[in-house]
């Protein structure tokens, strides 16, 4: 990838290794751990044929990276060479994510975010064959109370699109996770509209214009869940039964057989 320095843990996409994560981490984790996965939609989904892409999420829990899983995979059905911009820390703790695209930040060391940022505009400038790159980045930089307002966030995101001016494609991703009064929680997907800055020039007026939008996604999302809207959603994963539904439909079967 070009002469640049390299962060101190870049990305090492294997296929085999991000295929055994999802399998058997985040998709068996999501089973059975959540009732279910449910998906919101706004505009077209993002399509490789109209370049790179950045998806920015709010951070509220540590489910977070499955989900990201669920939307490459399932939602946007692989089409993007997708990596992820993560916390050194974490990424130094758990680099086998490496495999999956993930590369490190080090928000305390200029040097080596200057690093980080470069290569994701790199990232984002090549292609891998005929697949655009995508680059998923969690703006908050940490996990935040998923109401907590306003969202607080790092003006990275937006330096990387400046360094591109503004030539790439930018989503919006809201997440939410309730237990809507059963065993096992359930969690909520907004994904878009896609967008592009309308300041391509000004890192401060991009990162305003991608906190509104956030914000907004946010809101929307919180609005319907609370609001019971669920004809607004599709599932996408259907989790494991909890021991609630397992019971009423032992009960539901009980009294049919004594009838």
């Amino acid at each position: 990838m070009s002469d640049t320095p390299l962060p101190r843990f870049p990305a090492a996409k294997n296929w085999l290794g991000d295929e055994l994560l999802y399998r058997f981490f985040a998709r068996w984790s999501l089973w059975s751990s959540f009732d279910r996965v449910w998906l919101q939609s706004h505009g077209p989904l993002p399509d490789p044929e109209d370049g790179p892409l950045i998806l920015y999420l709010n951070h509220s829990a540590w489910w977070d990276g499955y989900l990201m899983y669920v939307i490459h995979r399932i939602v946007l059905r692989g089409r993007f060479d997708a990596h992820l911009l993560m916390e050194e820390k974490q990424l130094r703790a758990y680099r086998f994510f490496t495999w999956s695209g993930a590369f490190g930040l080090n928000r305390s060391n200029p040097e080596e975010t200057e690093r980080a940022l470069a290569y994701a505009v790199n990232l984002l400038r090549q292609r891998k064959g005929p697949q655009a790159r995508s680059v998923f980045i969690f703006p908050q930089g940490r996990i935040v109370p998923q109401d907590q307002r306003p969202l607080v966030t790092y003006p990275g995101i937006a330096r990387i699109i400046t360094e591109l001016n503004g030539e790439v494609n930018l989503c919006p991703v809201a997440l939410r996770y309730e237990f809507l009064g059963e065993q096992r929680p359930h969690a909520f997907i907004r994904i878009g509209p896609v967008h592009r800055t309308p300041a391509p020039d000004s890192a401060r007026a991009t990162m305003r214009d991608l906190n509104k939008r956030l914000t907004q996604a946010c809101d929307a999302l919180r609005d319907d869940v609370v609001g019971e809207d669920r004809d607004r959603f599709a599932v996408i994963l259907h989790g494991q039964r909890g021991i609630d539904q397992q019971f009423d439909r032992f009960l539901h079967f009980f009294r049919r057989t004594r009838r």
